[in-house]
């Protein structure tokens, strides 16, 4: 009898600690509104002369509420690994870019089996694979733009090797640093000898809320702003294009769409895990959502957000 009380007050135990981390991580949480500020984003200076295309390379689908905080255990959410081609009459490059070819071994070299687990993915067709397929001149791409280098975002790299790569000096500079100890990098993606960076230097230069900027043609189609938090360099870039539609893409700032609207974090234990800056992440995610409300005609763009990424023409077709 002593035995079956003992082996019940744990199982009790066990249940009680099992629903108290469960309760924890999945309590719906968002973030405290700010005062108001105008978050308003300038138009361009010039009539732009930018087109773009989207595409995604493969996809998980997991619970809402594993991408962010209120998102239901119920409805699914599909996550995308999207890449994006800009047209611009200075050059043609590759925002992010998904997958490439040799992610299957990538991803077990650089996993254990729990983490091939928790980010196990389904490939559908490499950026390299759809420009082939499509008759797409890649020696017209002039270098790839990415917005941070974790894995799933750097993943590109390895199949357009003569391509430079822009990213920020600190985002270079940690990941290159810390490829070893962390696990959202791999080393291979951002060690290799023949990559030629091209290091992305904000200006003191006013773009709406932001401080500082880089308008990479000086005609205000394409302007990058700082988006620091979910690692220490990550950037966003605002695109706009010649049929008048305007786009925020923010990477990884947040996961969703949705969370930006409802001011909603990522939960605890994948803020743990993915983000480098908890504070910083959510202050941006509360800058966002200002952006969001003060910006009608912006389409906020996360990376992995595949309704979202569908919004926009899918290559080859471009708008």
């Amino acid at each position: 009898m002593r035995i079956i009380r003992a082996i019940g007050g744990t199982l009790a135990a066990v249940i009680l600690i099992a629903g108290s981390f469960f309760t924890y991580q999945f309590w719906p949480r968002s973030l405290p509104k700010v005062s108001d500020f105008d978050a308003r984003i300038p138009a361009p200076s010039q009539k732009s002369r930018i087109t773009l295309s989207g595409f995604s390379t493969g996809q998980n689908v997991s619970p809402e509420a594993v991408i962010y905080s209120g998102g239901s255990v119920l409805n699914s959410h599909r996550s995308v690994y999207s890449g994006f081609v800009i047209e611009h009459p200075k050059a043609t490059f590759l925002l992010e870019g998904g997958i490439g070819e040799n992610i299957a071994a990538e991803h077990s070299g650089n996993f254990n089996a729990f983490e091939q687990q928790l980010f196990a993915y389904t490939k559908t067709q490499s950026a390299k694979d759809r420009f082939l397929q499509a008759d797409y001149d890649i020696a017209q791409i002039d270098y790839i733009v990415l917005t941070h280098l974790h894995w799933d975002h750097a993943a590109v790299i390895p199949d357009f090797p003569d391509l430079p790569v822009w990213t920020t000096s600190n985002e270079l500079e940690h990941a290159q640093e810390h490829a070893a100890d962390e696990f959202s990098i791999f080393e291979e993606y951002v060690t290799r000898p023949d990559t030629k960076w091209e290091l992305v230097e904000f200006q003191q230069k006013a773009y709406g809320p932001f401080e500082e900027s880089y308008d990479m043609f000086n005609d205000g189609s394409v302007v990058a702003v700082p988006l620091i938090g979910h690692t220490v360099g990550s950037m966003g870039l605002f695109i706009n294009t010649a049929a008048g539609k305007r786009y925020f893409f923010i990477g990884d700032a947040s996961w969703s769409f949705k969370a930006v609207t409802t001011l909603s974090p990522k939960i605890p234990w994948v803020q743990g895990m993915v983000d480098k800056d908890k504070t910083a992440t959510e202050k941006t995610l509360t800058l966002l959502h200002e952006i969001w409300k003060d910006n009608p005609d912006i389409q906020i763009i996360p990376t992995h957000d595949g309704p979202v990424v569908d919004l926009i023409s899918q290559f080859p077709t471009f708008e």
